[in-house]
């Protein structure tokens, strides 16, 4: 079992590498974005200074290699169920949900006026494809969603019944029932031993 795991450790060895990248891409970015010298470094008369490409680089990066890495992990995961195949098929256009928010308020300082406006419905409908794509990749793949969802009823219904109160006495099963029962039962043994 152990050579199974260890090939199945090497083969995701490349997120963790990413994880570190993406890590480090966001800590160097804070830390060189804050040190005076890239702060006065002024570029043109716009206002821009160094500290601001930085952070244009760094985040920019950093989300590069969240969606690469969201793309390979995609390809990686073979559809051998509905689970499987859902997480295929959606982690892409989940993550370019969550990457191009980011990727938009990283240009858009160094975007003029006009080009605000053109640059923005662009991104307003690329978000609008992903989400029709999310949203395609999920209607053709409810039979995961269903079987998920039929999973986890039956996990919480499951541990529910281990978990509730039962009446001792008339074995009432429900847990807000069987605290009744109880009480009831109590004061009645009570009264009864006076």
């Amino acid at each position: 079992m152990e050579p199974m795991a260890r090939w199945q450790w090497d083969e995701w060895m490349w997120t963790a590498r990413n994880g570190v990248a993406v890590l480090a891409a966001l800590v160097l970015t804070v830390i060189l974005s804050q040190v005076q010298v890239f702060q006065e470094a002024a570029l043109g008369s716009e206002g821009f200074n160094a500290a601001a490409v930085v952070r244009l680089l760094g985040y920019g990066i950093a989300l590069a290699l969240i969606w690469m890495t969201a793309w390979r992990a995609a390809a990686q995961i073979p559809p051998r169920d509905a689970g499987s195949r859902l997480l295929r098929e959606g982690f892409p256009p989940f993550t370019a949900l969550l990457t191009l928010p980011g990727v938009y308020s990283l240009i858009r300082p160094f975007l003029g006026d006009r080009a605000v406006t053109a640059i923005s419905w662009v991104f307003v409908l690329l978000l609008l494809a992903t989400a029709a794509w999310l949203g395609s990749v999920l209607y053709h793949n409810a039979d995961a969603l269903v079987i998920g969802a039929a999973k986890i009823r039956h996990q919480i219904s499951e541990s529910g019944e281990h978990r509730e109160l039962d009446c001792q006495q008339c074995k009432a099963l429900n847990s807000v029932t069987a605290k009744l029962h109880q009480l009831r039962h109590t004061a009645q043994s009570a009264y009864s031993s006076r």
